[in-house]
């Protein structure tokens, strides 16, 4: 029987065979876009007018998205309720296709997907921006899995502005045209391309900017997570904040088809502090943040959208949520495999309004992502998406602190959270994972997708991190380290208690040491194949670079045993940076790439002052 992703709700088999011929013909009771080629990567097939092998029609009984594919001795009849339910028939039947000789099994099958909304959210506003190419290649991946909705994550300078063009680096941005492309890819995939842009928190990459840095509630910034922080969040009761995000609005609305726009507005760190204070406590930080929402939330009713803004802010204040608009869709984010998305999910639903889940890749903060947390992060959104009727999923991947971490990552998540949003099915982890080996990796030895999630869960090492691992956090802080007065006296005041012992290390490199060697066993057919094996022999080295670091710090090796590990980070750092470099480009463009190495170049710097201080015996 056929192995088709996602699981389809009901599959009957019929005990004979439809005969393959060298080429099929299809006819079409109307005009429906793109299926006919969506059919023809996998098959050689002919347009005729009467009398074809596989015959489409409409029935109108079938719920929005939902088709039934019967394939009988002598035809194939795909019915279907509109363009999207027809393509969602015609990538079941493409599967069946690339699984089949000679013929056909003849089946009846009955689909149709759990969940309205199907959705990933793809970062290119942390130093990373995508390649046209590499966005094209993650549309493919969602149109196979039947997901219907597709971000690109905008904070920054990462979207072409034409009101802004001053601001932009070159070779760092998706331009208007871009834009345009890639949403006409995602419409002729029935993918939505839901335009995104924040506009409270997350805006320090304009406040940076002389004309805007007194737009800022806390122009000196904040403290947070271990280090001071740089100003993130617009000042709500300053008219200059709406009026730029108007702007904002202005150039990124009107060129989207979609609907819907996410305005984001989540983690106003600073709401509440600095020129917000005293106003925050005699009206409350909610109403306050809510003031400032239905200003932004009138400009983009004017462009007839629908927004959607996470539930973070939200999730305190639910007593205020009647003060909010009925259309707008609240996205609950939590990333970790204890969020609790069952009883924040519960309490808006019991509010009566709209929303999603959100949950994470993991593969930021992290090298390698957190593979049981995403599998149990996931399967809980999902779940509790069931439970209360939500709108869907949105699964998001970050690039915090240098989107360090490479696209390959983030593929298991990605398949297993289309499978989850079609077919909700416990245990749908194994079907996922020959997926990932057979159509995305094409590893003829189909032992690449182990490999990699494997390679996900070493932060068991380490113990756990919290949004992040642990081994990432020790890369992350001696990086940061490396630029403080006292460096030495930072990075132990952060990572002393959370560096590996003797034990661990060994433990954790022979992990390390065993998936390289499995790695060389695998035989990958993909375009890319050459780049992904080198991606994660990339990833292993720094992982391998962070234990050395840990080993310089062990206070039970000798004073030579420790420089020699130090030593061993510094000589890697030419062939590394240069390796890092021809990675990226890859598939990304050049903006961004010179700041995010220089948090792996202050890394190696951390490096040098580690072995001066050890050197002098300090």
């Amino acid at each position: 029987m056929y192995k088709l992703y996602p699981p389809v709700k009901e599959i009957k088999k019929l005990d004979e065979k439809f005969p393959l011929k060298p080429s099929l013909s299809i006819a079409f009771d109307q005009e429906i876009p793109f299926v006919l080629e969506n059919l023809k990567s996998s098959y050689n097939f002919q347009l005729v007018q009467s009398d074809a092998d596989v015959i489409c029609k409409l029935d109108q009984t079938l719920k929005p998205e939902a088709y039934k594919l019967i394939i009988q001795t002598d035809k194939i009849y795909l019915y279907y309720n509109d363009g999207a339910s027809l393509f969602y028939a015609s990538t079941t039947l493409k599967q069946i296709l690339r699984q089949s000789k000679d013929s056909l099994i003849c089946v009846e099958i009955n689909d149709a997907p759990d969940f309205k909304v199907r959705g990933f959210m793809f970062d290119i506003s942390r130093n990373k921006v995508a390649k046209l190419e590499t966005i094209y290649s993650v549309i493919d991946i969602m149109a196979d899995l039947k997901m219907n909705h597709f971000e690109l994550y905008v904070e920054g300078f990462s979207f072409g502005y034409p009101s802004f063009k001053q601001y932009l680096e070159e070779d760092g941005y998706i331009s208007v045209a871009e834009y345009q492309k890639i949403e006409q890819y995602c419409n002729e995939r029935y993918i939505d391309l839901v335009a995104n842009q924040n506009g409270f928190g997350h805006m320090g990459e304009w406040l940076k900017h002389d004309e805007f840095k007194d737009l800022a509630v806390c122009p000196e910034g904040i403290y947070l997570w271990g280090r001071d922080r740089a100003p993130t969040t617009l000042d709500p009761k300053d008219p200059r904040s709406i009026e730029l995000i108007k702007k904002l609005y202005k150039d990124m609305l009107p060129i989207s088809n979609s609907k819907y726009f996410n305005m984001n507005f989540d983690e106003p760190f600073e709401l509440g502090h600095g020129k917000s204070k005293e106003l925050c406590e005699i009206e409350g930080k909610g109403n306050v943040y809510i003031d400032y929402t239905l200003l932004a939330y009138e400009e983009i009713k004017k462009y007839n959208k629908i927004p959607l803004i996470w539930a973070d802010v939200l999730n305190e204040h639910i007593d205020l949520l009647h003060r909010l608009p009925a259309d707008m869709i609240f996205v609950d984010w939590g990333y970790d495999a204890v969020y609790p998305f069952n009883k924040t999910l519960k309490k808006f639903k019991e509010s009566g309004v709209k929303f999603i889940a959100a949950p994470g890749t993991t593969s930021w903060s992290s090298f390698f992502g957190r593979s049981q947390d995403w599998l149990e992060n996931i399967t809980n959104a999902c779940q509790a998406i069931l439970n209360y009727q939500g709108e869907g999923v949105l699964l998001t991947d970050w690039g915090d602190f240098g989107h360090l971490q490479f696209w390959p990552i983030s593929y298991l998540p990605l398949v297993f959270t289309g499978s989850m949003a079609w077919n909700n099915k416990e245990g749908s982890l194994f079907p996922v994972k020959d997926y990932v080996n057979d159509f995305i990796f094409k590893d003829k030895k189909r032992m690449i997708s182990d490999i990699l999630f494997d390679l996900g869960n070493y932060y068991r090492y380490y113990g756990y991190g919290g949004n992040g691992t642990q081994g990432f956090y020790n890369f992350m802080w001696a990086s940061i380290a490396a630029t403080e007065k006292e460096p030495i006296d930072y990075f132990l005041m952060k990572c002393r208690y959370n560096m590996l012992n003797k034990d661990k290390r060994k433990a954790i490199n022979n992990f390390f040491d065993s998936k390289l060697k499995e790695l060389k066993f695998t035989d990958l057919k993909a375009i890319d194949s050459e780049i992904v094996i080198a991606e994660i022999i990339q990833t292993v080295k720094i992982m391998k670079m962070i234990v050395l670091l840990d080993e310089a710090y062990d206070e039970t090796l000798t004073k030579e045993e420790r420089i020699k590990a130090v030593k061993k980070i510094i000589k890697a750092e030419r062939s590394y940076l240069k390796e890092q470099e021809r990675l990226w480009l890859y598939r990304n463009k050049k903006g961004g790439l010179s700041e995010s190495l220089s948090h792996l170049k202050n890394f190696f710097m951390f490096a040098k002052i580690s072995l001066n201080y050890l050197e002098k015996g300090e």
